[in-house]
This record gives C-alpha cells, structure tokens and sequence, in this order.
C-alpha cells in the first residue's frame, strides 16, 4: 500500500509503479498523458490513485471516462478499495446514458435524439412525476433528499444503486446523480458527458462545474476518435423518410406529410444517377437545400419538423419526423473536415438511398476540451502508435509513454502465419480451404476455447464450408444482428464447453469484437484471420485525403491504423489478467509488412512460424 498514492493494494509492479509516477507528474504539470498500458497492468488504480489525490488537495473534480458498463463496476470498486484503505472523505458520482437512468416506460427503446426532444417535452409540460418530485415551494423536496441520504449511505455508489433509490422515492435518477454531482471529486460517465457539448452544458450547469477544474481520465482511449467522429456525423436515408410520412398520415398533419414528401422527392433525385454500377457520389451542401427550397423554405421546414415531432413524441415516444428535422438542422453546418455524400443499398425492402453528413476530424471538438481542461490521462492497451491519437485529437503539451507488459513473453505466444491472405485479388475457393486447414490444425492443438475473428461474415462464410469438416472442436457461430440476449447465450454455450474445447466464429467489427470478458481459461487462443481493411469507399477516400493534407500520414491514419487497432482489439480477449496465458496468431502475409508491422506494441515479439500447431501445443505444454 502506498497512501502517498492513495495506491490501496499491496503490491505495486514496476511498470505499475512507471505508471503511477508517469500520472502524478502530468497532472501536476497540466498536462496530457498518452499511455499505452498492456491489459492487466492495473491500468484504472494507476490512474485513479494519483489523479484524486491531486483533485482532493486542489479542488479538482475527476471524471473517469469509458464506453464499457464494466469498467464503471471496477473504477467504483477501486474507488471503494481507496476509501476503505485510507479512510479518505470523497464523494462518487456513477452515470450512464440519461435515457438509460429514465423511469418512464419505453424511454430505452428511443433513439438519444427522440429521447431529448421527449424528456425536454415532459418536463415543460409538468407531467413528469419523477421530476416534478424533485422540488417543493422552490427548494429540493423531501422525496429528493431521502433518497441522496440513501445513496450518500452507499457511497461510492454505483449507477444501479443510485437508480433503485431514486425510482423508490419517485424522483428523477438523472437530476438525483447531478445533485450528487455538485459534491462529487470523482464522475464515473460514458465519453459523451465530456465530448458532447449540449450534455456537457447541461450537466455541468445543473453540478455547477468547470471543464477548467476537471482532470480526465479517458479509458480505452483508442475509441475516441471514432466515438467522436459518430457524435458529428448524421444520416437520413429513404427509409427514415417513408416511416416519418406514415407517421404524419397517421396523426392527420397534412402539412408535415407534404414537406416530408417533399424531402423524399429531393432525397430520390439526387441518388436518381447511383445504381449497381455507381453506388455513391459527393453531394454539395447547396444541393441539398436549394432543391427543398423549390418547394418549400428550408428553416421554416426543419423548424415546423421539430415541433411536430415533438408532439409525436409525447403521444408515442418516438418520432421519425424528429430524425428528419434533426438532420436538417445539422446538413448546413461546417464544410472543413466533413464530408457529404449519398450512397445506394440494397435492403431487405429494396433499393435504400442514404444522404450522410460524415465527420472526419474528431479534433474539431477534442482539441478544446483538452485545452480547457485542467489535465487528462489517456489510456489503452493498444494506443499505438500514440503519436497518431496525439494528432487525430488535437493535443499539446502531452507526454508520450508505452508501457512493458512484464508478463508478455511467458504468458503470451504472438504467432504471424503468412502462407495465407484475404487480399481481394488472391481471394479463391483453394485460399478459403487453406485458410480452414490451418485454422483447424491451431483450433485442434489448443486444449480449451478459441476465438477467430474474420474481416467479414461473408469470408468466415466460404472459410466454415471446410472448417467444418477439419474441425475437431465445438463450432459455434456469430450471427449478425444479434440482440443482448443471444449474444449472452453463445457466449455462455462457449463457455461451458471450455474443458472439452470449443471454436466461435466471429467477425472483428461485430459482437464479439471488443468488449467481452473471458478472463482465465475461458479463451486459451485467439486467431485472426486476415486484416479488417475499411470498404475503399467515397468516405475513406476522403478521410485518407484529409489526413494526408492535414498530417502526411493518409493511408496509415485512414486506412491501415484503424483496422491494426482493430485487430489487437480481437487480441485482447485472449489475455484480460496478469494470469492469463494465451496465443494470439495473426493470418495474414500483410502482417509481415513493416507499414503493418511497426503498429504492433514492442512487447508483443511477433514471430513468424510455418510450425504453427507444433508451436501451440509446445507453448501450452
């Protein structure tokens, strides 16, 4: 234990220790720290110990960042494991998504946008009791500070405990976590409370904060440039359009139908040129708006919209024409570093059109919250290289740091098989059945669970017609589109079925990807099939360009980064603990190629074997 560091466990490893000191002094300095720190390495106690004691000492409020629910459980623990150590007097507050704390029936199933517009709806009106329980006579009500009472007895408490409470004095959960907010040094919330401007302000207003008073700690921080980038981006496709004018036929607003169909029209005419052939092309910001104002005034559309679908929204909770007036209202935003097109698919309905508004530079709101905020810690196991995040967000004053993993060479074999590719040009049936005879000869060796992960479902398609046969293990099988609840139950089958050994066939940008724990024996190899290369399409393109124009570094920033990060994302379900032992075996020649190559962390020692099933059977014996 160190209370210097407010580190509560007993042992504290060097590379920990490397850390832990790394943290204190940027935060100290007010600077940016970028760590790539190995899965294991205790990353969240290394982080947070050093972060709160400086925020306790100089009247900081942390907020520690993440997309994974999961991780909100570990930093509370970790939080619970300081306090109970020390002794130290601090106060948490643990948020999620504000739709996903809402008490009213049927708020989940709202898109975020539906969900503002339905929540601002109820609250002018004065029909929501959770909120209007909050105050009496102008002052917080009794409903309100029994609950805070309730949750200050738990603390730290975690997002579902605050909810419970809140839902048993029938007050908003959301406006009790602000409440418990404006005394909190430490703010466990998805990425959107700090890089969403519109929730940041509402937050920050209602716990009277400053973004100046605030350390961040951004976890799994190789996300955040893409999260970033989907904040900025909006689409309307011509399926949205049909759904929001059966809505207005549906509630007899004649006038709503007759703009949205006057969109619809718009929307056709501009993909009337895309076919199988052509299936996207650049689109001009005026072409857009000056084709709708031949038929009708462009604000004054987007502006009867909204109202209109907020009527809709208290009568159904969700309102299409809402998405409609919410993408007019963003199409005539900034040119420099987006992009406007409009693309053709074929859909189970027919033929879709889709007119995208595409963010391409995640710095365009990253850099000012950096530069605002009193300091941060960024951090991940696979930020590499980290001068990129360092430029795609838009740092200055930042460290650059990458951490040893001190177990990697015993506990972990990183195998590159290069006899095959999923290259388009050498894609054949004889490369689909090589590729399942090698999977099968690894498969087979390991004695437990494996995960393989293929850039698409249709290669992992023609790959299982042989796999099948050659396979001696359990197959199991993604299935796209699954909901939470057969997502759980595959995972579960494969779990149970770890002593005799079983195969799940994944794809690396679907389900199973990122964001699953099998810690210890429940995944004992991991196999990468090929290299999650983006669709060449208009929007990657594009993203290239820019990027070589703002940074020279086009196609390693646009193309081949994103999907190496991906890739290690697979990676790291095999090895999730410092006692984990695994193999990790990357398929693909292109993984010898040093433009691929040199993304891969030092510690990881690939090496390039023809033996690959001898070298797994000798590693697990």
């Amino acid at each position: 234990m160190d209370a210097s560091l407010l580190f509560p466990y007993e042992k504290l490893r060097p590379e920990q220790e490397q850390l832990v000191k790394d943290v204190e002094a940027c935060v100290t300095a007010g600077k940016h720290l970028l760590a790539h720190a190995p899965t294991g390495l205790g990353k969240t106690i290394a982080a947070l110990g050093p972060c709160l004691k400086h925020a306790l000492e100089h009247g900081k409020t942390i907020f520690f960042l993440t997309s994974r629910h999961t991780q909100h459980a570990l930093a509370v623990q970790t939080l619970r494991d300081i306090k109970e150590k020390f002794g130290v007097n601090f106060t948490c507050c643990d948020l999620i998504a504000k739709k996903w704390m809402c008490c009213q029936p049927g708020a989940h199933q709202m898109l975020p946008g539906e969900f503002f517009e339905y929540c601002k709806a109820l609250r002018n009106d004065d029909v929501c009791d959770y909120y209007t329980n909050l105050r009496e006579h102008g002052q917080t009500s009794a409903l309100a500070k029994k609950a805070l009472l309730q949750i200050s007895a738990k603390a730290p408490a975690d997002t579902k405990t605050l909810i419970d409470l809140s839902r048993q004095s029938h007050v908003c959960p959301y406006e009790i976590a602000s409440l418990v907010g404006k005394e909190a040094q430490v703010v466990i919330a998805d990425y959107n409370y700090i890089f969403n401007k519109n929730i940041r302000e509402s937050f920050f207003k209602r716990s009277e904060k400053r973004l100046a008073d605030c350390i961040l700690i951004v976890d799994e921080a190789h996300n955040l440039p893409g999260r970033c980038r989907e904040m900025m981006s909006e689409s309307l496709s011509t399926f949205v359009m049909e759904r929001a004018i059966s809505e207005a036929k549906k509630f007899q607003h004649e006038e709503a139908q007759h703009r949205l169909e006057a969109i619809l029209a718009v929307l056709q005419e501009l993909g009337s040129a895309l076919d199988e052939e052509k299936e996207e092309e650049y689109v001009l910001k005026g072409e857009f708006t000056r084709s709708l104002e031949k038929r009708f005034p462009y604000d004054e559309t987007q502006q009867q919209l909204a109202i209109f679908g907020n009527i809709v929204l208290e009568e159904q909770k969700q309102s299409f024409i809402s998405i409609v007036a919410g993408f007019l209202a963003s199409w005539n935003g900034p040119d420099p570093g987006f992009c406007r097109s409009i693309s053709r698919t074929q859909g189970k309905q027919g033929p879709q059109l889709s007119l995208r508004y595409t963010c391409l530079d995640p710095s365009l709101i990253t850099k000012q919250v950096f530069a605002d905020c009193a300091s941060s810690v960024l951090m991940s196991g696979t930020l590499t290289p980290p001068e990129m995040y360092a430029d795609l967000l838009g740092l200055k004053q930042y460290v650059l740091k990458q951490y040893q993993d001190p177990f990697a060479e015993e506990h972990r074999l990183n195998l590159v098989v290069e006899e095959v590719t999923t290259k388009f040009k050498f894609r054949s049936p004889e490369q689909y059945k090589q590729i399942a005879s090698i999977c099968a000869d690894i498969v087979n060796a390991v004695p437990g669970n494996t995960l393989v992960f293929f850039p698409s479902y249709m290669l992992r398609n023609e790959v299982k017609k042989s796999f099948d046969q050659l396979c001696s293990r359990l197959v199991l099988t993604e299935v796209p589109g699954m909901s939470k609840e057969q997502k759980n139950a595959l995972l579960e089958k494969f779990r149970q079925a770890q002593e005799r050994g079983a195969v799940l066939l994944a794809v690396t940008g679907g389900s199973f990807g990122e964001g699953i724990d099998l810690p210890g024996d429940e995944v004992k190899c991991v196999i990468v099939v090929g290299v999650p290369l983006s669709k060449p399409d208009l929007e990657t393109r594009e993203l290239v360009d820019y990027y070589q124009d703002k940074y020279g570094e086009g196609m390693s920033y646009g193309y081949i980064f994103p999907a190496i990060t991906k890739t290690m994302q697979n990676a790291g379900r095999c090895i999730r603990s410092e006692t984990d032992r695994g193999v990790i075996v990357f398929m693909d020649a292109r993984y010898t190629w040093e433009h691929y190559s040199k993304c891969f962390p030092p510690e990881w020692k690939m090496q390039i074997t023809k033996r690959w099933a001898e070298r797994v059977r000798a590693f697990f014996a």
